[in-house]
């Protein structure tokens, strides 16, 4: 009993602090969007997006989203589709759209960055990520425009999403009852990866998708890293590949795909659960993804390692 009531505890604190964090990033982004609207800047950024965002079968306006998850991160676009959706509802191939493309395309500054210190040049992962968005993207739209149940609206689960009000005190009181809605999410979420932790599920993941590592040209010496990254976040994987890299105990080639691999397809499980909140569909979210990233990574794996040292020093890959 006294063992569950601890872990009962951490799980609050951890839901505690994390929600603070959250808090911090979500706050300002929303009354950022909020006066951007009043203003008439998300119209504006619509428009200049919208030819881009009418491949993937998404609103103008959505676009914003897209951006600011790229520029900021996840929980940022997440805190101006909430801004949005009373506005703008989404189907549930279109959040599914919208939250792909967020899982693969988020957070660039600093997951760049991350990459390149590990060797990965940024100009390529910047390019596979934001093309690789797009694609996947399109591809989804393509395949869920034949399915009818996926044209209903999107349910967010979980959240309190209020009406569309021209007034800041009805938005204020409306945004808050929302941010309060997200604690559930970030609680249940903790659960549900200590959980996975507690069966030991989140390492029978990683021994599951450890033969898929070797088809990308992933060796057994990176695959522990990579499926860190994978399962827990770029930054996280990154960061112990960087230490690997200069090590030097593992080859350039294989830190450069495992960085392209995580690149397209990490926080397999925490990022994944968030955005499914918001009405997107898991297949697409979590399954597609991953068979998407694995196509793409076959692919990139029989060019890189075909490809001269000169050359691929010179152009992907450049150790410190």
């Amino acid at each position: 009993m006294h063992t569950f009531t601890a872990k009962l505890k951490k799980l609050l604190r951890d839901t505690l602090l994390l929600y603070w964090e959250l808090l911090k990033i979500m706050v300002p982004v929303m009354i950022l969007v909020k006066l951007a609207v009043e203003f008439g800047i998300i119209e504006m950024v619509g428009n200049a997006i919208r030819p881009v965002m009418q491949w993937v079968g998404l609103p103008g306006e959505i676009g914003f989203v897209w951006v600011t998850a790229m520029v900021v991160n996840i929980y940022a676009g997440a805190a101006a589709l909430l801004t949005l959706l009373p506005e703008h509802p989404l189907t549930i191939a279109q959040a599914t759209v919208l939250g792909s493309m967020i899982l693969i395309a988020h957070s660039l500054p600093i997951e760049l960055r991350v990459a390149q210190k590990a060797g990965a040049g940024i100009c390529f992962t910047c390019g596979l990520r934001l093309i690789g968005a797009l694609v996947y993207g399109m591809l989804l739209t393509t395949l869920y425009s034949g399915l009818p149940e996926f044209q209903q609206t999107a349910q967010v689960v979980f959240l309190t999403v209020s009406p569309p009000a021209q007034e800041w005190l009805p938005w204020a009181i409306g945004s808050i009852r929302t941010l309060i809605s997200i604690f559930w999410i970030i609680l249940v979420l903790l659960f549900v990866l200590n959980l996975f932790d507690l069966l030991k599920i989140t390492g029978f993941i990683s021994r599951l998708l450890s033969p898929f590592l070797r088809l990308m040209g992933i060796g057994e010496q990176a695959t522990a890293m990579t499926m860190a990254g994978t399962l827990l976040g770029l930054s996280y994987g990154g960061a112990l590949i960087i230490k690997e890299a200069r090590s030097g105990n593992l080859p350039d080639k294989e830190i450069f795909l495992s960085l392209c691999f995580m690149s397209l397809c990490h926080s397999l499980i925490e990022d994944t659960l968030f955005v499914m909140a918001f009405g997107g569909h898991y297949f697409g979210l979590l399954i597609g993804r991953f068979l998407f990233a694995l196509i793409v990574m076959m692919g990139l794996a029989h060019a890189v390692h075909r490809l001269p040292a000169l050359t691929f020093r010179r152009y992907l890959f450049h150790a410190d």
